[in-house]
């Protein structure tokens, strides 16, 4: 019982098997009870005649079929089958009647002390169709909708299947398709689920790698300085590179917790120019000539301060290491913010939907995993912002913009 309680499929079963049972059941006591009435309906109709019969056969009356087909009966002359079976009697051995069945037939003996009538019975017997085909029809109809709800809660099985093998690293979409919206609801839901956990693990990996990238070189240079004298230049560099190994560690803590776990970003209202200064005072002042901005000193972005900076530190990065020129241009035009710097390609088109960030080989850049990281923060930081990012190659310049979705 308590097994029945937990298992929705074993609650169906049971309440099918308590349901047939009832019908079946329903289906005995009407049955019964209408061929009941039915007999005690004969016996009072036989009674009937009887009584009208017995005083013409006391004056010996000689009976044809016109005279009881009124009754809707007719005068049996045969000989009585040895077979026959007396079904009921009533009165003495002197006057009373008894029913008779020979064969198929239904006889009436009717007697007295002076004679005897035998008659057979013309009128059509209940054959309880009614009843049969009603608790038919409800059977045919629970068997039907037995099977609808086990067709229904296939899915169910189906996904849970498919969980168990999740457990084992299987990570294939459920391909399934059902006329019902519910069933579609879950299944979606779960390729949905699919998808994102696909889409952490690609990204955690992805992350995991350019972040022992990015700290290899800072602690390779760290190595080289402790081999050299001490001296107050040294500790200098020392000191900035601890400097730089600490901001990277915080940009990456808040890239990880935002980018992979999604979190929701607050839309607050920002001045665009103050964000891009900050922006080059990470990656150093004396960069700040090789910048061109064009915007208004109004100009305002909107979403997270800090995560705006990171990307705009990395759009100056990627710009001011791998320009033809050394040099970015930033304006505002459609509504959308330009970064554009003379360069290659693009290893990959950042207006698509990216999940895999493993980059072609066939198109790598000159950065290699250094440019493939810039790009992983700039894409996620501008669609977490809210806004989408949109990339053109055109005369030689690489043109990145950045679009509020609101305004698509």
């Amino acid at each position: 019982m308590s097994n029945i309680k937990k298992s929705l499929f074993k609650q169906i079963n049971t309440l099918f098997i308590v349901s047939f049972l009832v019908i079946i059941s329903l289906w005995v006591f009407f049955y019964f009870q209408q061929k009941h009435q039915n007999q005690e309906h004969q016996i009072a109709r036989y009674f009937s005649i009887v009584s009208s019969l017995q005083p013409l056969i006391m004056q010996s009356y000689a009976f044809q079929d016109s005279d009881v087909q009124s009754f809707n009966m007719k005068v049996y002359k045969q000989n009585l089958d040895k077979n026959k079976k007396v079904l009921f009697e009533r009165g003495d051995k002197s006057k009373g009647f008894s029913i008779l069945k020979i064969e198929n037939k239904t006889i009436i003996h009717t007697y007295n002390q002076i004679g005897e009538l035998y008659l057979e019975d013309l009128q059509e017997k209940s054959d309880y169709i009614f009843i049969h085909t009603i608790f038919s029809i409800l059977l045919i109809l629970q068997f039907l909708l037995y099977l609808m709800l086990q067709k229904s809660l296939k899915p169910l099985q189906t996904i849970h299947d498919k969980l168990k093998n999740l457990q084992k690293g299987d990570m294939s979409i459920l391909d399934y398709k059902s006329n019902y919206d519910e069933i579609n609801q879950i299944a979606t839901s779960y390729n949905n689920s699919i998808s994102q956990l696909e889409y952490i693990l690609e990204t955690r990996e992805m992350f995991n790698k350019i972040f022992m990238h990015e700290l290899k070189m800072p602690i390779a240079k760290g190595m080289f300085y402790l081999k050299m004298q001490p001296s107050v230049e040294v500790n200098e560099k020392m000191l900035k590179l601890m400097q730089r190994l600490n901001n990277e560690l915080d940009e990456f803590s808040i890239l990880e917790s935002l980018i992979v776990n999604k979190n929701t970003i607050e839309q607050k209202e920002h001045n665009f120019l103050e964000l891009l200064n900050l922006a080059i005072e990470k990656i150093g002042v004396e960069n700040k000539n090789k910048i061109n901005i064009n915007i208004d000193a109004e100009t305002k972005i909107y979403g997270d301060k800090e995560l705006w900076i990171i990307c705009f530190k990395n759009l100056f990065d990627n710009a001011l290491k791998y320009a033809n020129d050394k040099k970015i241009s930033i304006e505002l035009k459609d509504d959308k913010f330009l970064f554009i710097n003379k360069g290659e390609p693009l290893p990959v088109d950042l207006s698509s939907e990216l999940k895999n960030w493993k980059i072609d080989k066939n198109k790598r850049h000159k950065s290699s995993t250094g440019y493939g990281f810039g790009l992983f923060i700039i894409k996620n930081i501008v669609n977490l912002n809210g806004y989408t990012l949109e990339y053109e190659y055109k005369n030689e310049n690489v043109i990145l913009g950045i679009k509020n979705v609101l305004c698509n």
